[in-house]
């Protein structure tokens, strides 16, 4: 029910098969328990293990191969960590699938050089904004 909703409100980019059969990075911005709720319908989709880490607390990656990593809360990482993470992505974590959470949009971020922008593209593979369109859930 909740990823029928999302497909016929966010239009033709997510849809279970794009976003999980071919592991394709996520950027999905909206309030918490809309993301906690689509996050707990899509967690037999997800390629084990999964990591999650929450940005705005100390980010210690993990050191080994993980199938999918969940970042809450990617906004307030620190430029430190965008680095670091930026980093993994394109080494040690390299083939793993990501979904960011954010409850506001990061492009202004990006604009005003608070966001790393090679990271920001890196995770918004497919943008899934649930902030309006369900809030009759």
């Amino acid at each position: 029910m909740l990823l029928d909703q999302i497909a016929m409100n966010t239009g033709p980019s997510w849809h279970l098969d794009v976003c999980f059969s071919r592991r394709a990075n996520l950027l999905v911005v909206g309030p918490t328990d809309i993301t906690a709720a689509l996050l707990d319908t899509v967690r037999p989709h997800l390629e084990e293990p999964v990591t999650i880490l929450r940005g705005g607390e100390p980010v210690t990656l993990p050191a080994g191969r993980i199938g999918t990593l969940i970042l809450n809360n990617v906004w307030s990482l620190t430029p430190g960590q965008q680095a670091e993470l930026n980093e993994a992505l394109n080494g040690r974590l390299s083939g793993t699938q990501v979904i960011s959470i954010s409850p506001i949009c990061l492009m202004p971020l990006l604009r005003d050089g608070r966001f790393l922008d090679t990271l920001y593209y890196r995770l918004n593979t497919i943008f899934v904004d649930v902030r309006d369109s369900l809030s009759g859930l």
